[in-house]
């Protein structure tokens, strides 16, 4: 595990990139600045009143004050836009590296809302996050010596056992209203859930249970949500109530304390209820930043578990190796808990047949051979080179991969095929999809190529999307073709109009397929009906 890794372990922070916690840590300091500046002006401002200076010192700090503030919150919307960048390239980075088999339903999962929603959301920590945790708390200590000043240590600690009881109060009433609103998140998920579940399979629903009963389990989603809803907003109701009442709490103590400790002088008065009201006033916001750190810590950790995927170590440029060809060899080869000790012997332009039942490995064995993942035991050769002693940018060069469920991404069909080879040529391209048997789609619109393939492939059949990633694959040209049920999809006569096509090809064809094996005329046969003891 290299270094980062380590360090992203002890604390989430350390996850970041190097240049985005300096970035933090000059605005950070831009905020304490700014707490120090606006205490500083409110104090003079206090002390004006007290003792009736003139106005220069008073416009002076307010100026500073307010010129900082603007600075400082400018410089953090920039942060937060480079912060946003640094976090997506060093996201991106740790994924080009990591191992595929990684890439599991939650961890797809984690990165889906990692990308969608938690590094947008740490585009506002500089401008607001930031100020939340550190001028925040620290003005109205920071205003507490003026308090002193002009008024005694008594008043002072007046002020923060005033200040804090509030504190507490505010934050009480948030968490509740938290726990609330967060009932009603999970209700509201809940209700999403429902309704998509009803679009998706509002056929079987409708025909399953009929008309009126398809819609049953929404409506019980919308009514809980509907009281839920309502409990949310007699909650937030109460907690503006009492919010409201804690934030009065310090100006109305102070004024008791005031009459109370002999305090009579008008100005004094009024300076020292002008510190408390500013003092005061950010409290609520305090209390509300105190429940969002564990959302920002948890972002964090998301963010630092991602990152330190692990990841397919490769040698160093001046150490890499090159194969001296396009032979394969598989020797004592084990992976858990369906690879052990196979061994294969594959020479170029042979045509190899994967066989065996479901869940005898055989996905898994043509994965490690694109060095998906290294195996537990064993090694796997290019031209006489271990795969994990080329780097993995030359060992994808040698490699042309047609899953069994393929990947469509939205665009046009030329998009797709040239995913293959970005820099082949429109004919070329179409070349490649008449021989995966796409002239049909191709034909069957004025657009040709340039025709939409839909969102995601929509406009496509299931065999279509297979005939793309075929084509895809084909004008990749690569020396070695990869197929896994890449022709489950196809009709009998086009599977073997696609076979056929692949036979006459130089380039060795290694196949998975539990549809007739004997159109692909294998020269070689690997079978993992005994691999699993």
């Amino acid at each position: 595990m290299n270094a980062p890794s380590l360090a992203a372990q002890r604390h989430p922070v350390c996850a970041l990139p190097v240049i985005a916690r300096r970035r933090l840590l000059w605005i950070a300091l831009g905020w304490v600045v700014v707490a120090v500046l606006e205490a500083t002006a409110y104090t003079v401002l206090a002390r004006a009143f007290v003792h009736h200076d003139g106005p220069i010192w008073v416009l002076a700090c307010a100026a500073t004050a307010i010129a900082t503030t603007v600075l400082v919150q400018r410089a953090g919307f920039f942060s937060g836009a480079r912060l946003a960048g640094d976090l997506y390239a060093a996201l991106g980075a740790a994924l080009a590296r990591a191992k595929l088999s990684w890439f599991t339903d939650a961890q797809r999962t984690r990165i889906t809302l990692l990308a969608g929603q938690g590094i947008p959301g740490f585009m506002s920590v500089p401008a607001h996050q930031l100020q939340a945790f550190l001028h925040t708390p620290l003005l109205p200590l920071l205003l507490l010596p003026g308090v002193a000043l002009l008024a005694g240590t008594s008043m002072a600690v007046l002020a923060i056992a005033l200040l804090a009881l509030s504190l507490g109060i505010q934050f009480l009433a948030q968490h509740a209203l938290s726990r609330a609103d967060a009932r009603r998140h999970a209700t509201a998920q809940a209700s999403a859930q429902a309704t998509l579940e009803l679009v998706n399979h509002l056929e079987l629903l409708r025909t399953a249970a009929g008309p009126q009963r398809a819609t049953g389990r929404i409506e019980q989603r919308w009514y809980e949500q509907e009281h839920t809803l309502a409990a949310t907003n007699r909650a937030a109701a109460l907690a503006t109530l009492i919010s409201s009442l804690a934030s009065v709490l310090p100006l109305a103590g102070m004024a008791a304390g005031a009459t109370l400790l002999g305090v009579d002088s008008p100005s004094h008065l009024l300076a020292l209820l002008l510190l408390t009201a500013r003092a005061a006033a950010p409290l609520d916001e305090l209390a509300q930043a105190g429940l969002r750190v564990n959302d920002v810590l948890a972002s964090l950790r998301n963010y630092r578990q991602t990152i330190s995927a692990p990841a397919l170590l490769e040698p160093a440029p001046h150490t890499a190796e090159q194969p001296a060809n396009h032979h394969i060899t598989v020797q004592q080869l084990s992976h858990a808990p369906v690879l052990h000790n196979v061994n294969a012997d594959i020479s170029p332009g042979s045509r190899v047949l994967i066989s065996g039942p479901s869940g005898s490995g055989k996905s898994t064995l043509l994965e490690l051979m694109m060095r998906f993942d290294d195996p537990q035991q064993g090694r796997i050769t290019l031209g006489g080179v271990a795969l994990h002693q080329m780097r993995y940018s030359d060992l994808i060069e040698h490699l042309a991969y047609v899953p069994q469920q393929p990947v469509v991404f939205t665009g046009t069909l030329l998009d797709n095929i040239r995913l293959g080879c970005p820099q082949a040529t429109k004919v070329q391209a179409e070349v490649a999809a008449r021989h995966a048997a796409l002239g049909q789609v191709i034909d069957r619109s004025p657009q040709g190529l340039h025709q939409s393939v839909g969102h995601q492939g929509a406009a496509l059949s299931g065999g279509e999307r297979q005939r793309v990633a075929l084509a895809r694959a084909l004008l990749k040209n690569a020396p070695i073709l990869l197929l896994d049920e890449a022709t489950c999809a196809l009709d009998e006569t086009t599977e073997r109009e696609v076979a056929g096509y692949i036979r006459t090809l130089s380039a060795t064809v290694i196949v998975v397929t539990h549809r007739d094996a004997a159109i692909w005329q294998p020269t070689h046969h690997i079978n993992l009906r005994g691999a699993c003891p």
